[in-house]
């Protein structure tokens, strides 16, 4: 199916995650995924959760690093002390 990240089209297998269309948004960018994930957006500006699910013609926007909250920072940071 095809979604949108980024306003980058992709072709995604159906059952698909956000997750899943970030991770290859960042290999067909031919960029490194950042240790956290980062925080996505759909075309309204919600915050989605990277478990959920995509429909066809899903429009989602990756968030800038520097716009993660404190909360997603240190939440990254909890996890890596464990």
């Amino acid at each position: 199916m095809k979604i949108t990240v980024n306003n980058t089209e992709l072709l995604i297998f159906e059952g698909a995650r956000v997750k899943d269309a970030v991770r290859m948004y960042y290999a067909q960018q031919g960029k490194k995924l950042p240790d956290s994930m980062p925080v996505v957006e759909d075309a309204w500006g919600h915050q989605v959760g990277t478990d959920g699910a995509l429909l066809p013609n899903t429009k989602l926007y990756i968030q800038p690093e520097n716009k993660m909250g404190i909360i997603n920072r240190i939440l990254t940071y909890l996890k890596s002390i464990k």
